[in-house]
């Protein structure tokens, strides 16, 4: 294919409607800490440094909210599985030996 098979021209008239919808379309709700707000049932993203320096008070906060989330789950009917320990959704597979074949 050479160059000029590439189409990089945008089309002006294309409708919305066949246009992906995206994320840009979506109001989003800003919470007090001014970030944007999280929807129910997701919890907040914390990577491990910014969980260290986390208040103690932070914490708290965080537990009682996730205490509060698992309670309206609970209450809505929802129910809680132990997964056995040793119980895994991918097994472990055979380990391939390709070497062989290749010369060293």
């Amino acid at each position: 294919m050479s160059h000029a098979d590439y189409d990089d021209e945008i089309d002006e008239t294309a409708d919305p409607i066949d246009e992906p919808d995206t994320d840009d379309d979506i109001p989003v709700e800003i919470d007090s800490d001014g970030e944007p707000a999280t929807p129910a049932g997701k919890a907040k993203e914390i990577d491990l440094a910014d969980a260290e320096t986390l208040t103690v008070s932070s914490k708290e906060a965080a537990r009682r909210q996730l205490e509060e989330e698992m309670e309206r789950f609970l209450a809505a009917g929802g129910k809680i599985r132990q997964i056995p320990a040793d119980e895994s959704s991918d097994p472990p597979k055979r380990p391939i030996s390709s070497y062989g074949s290749k010369p060293i």
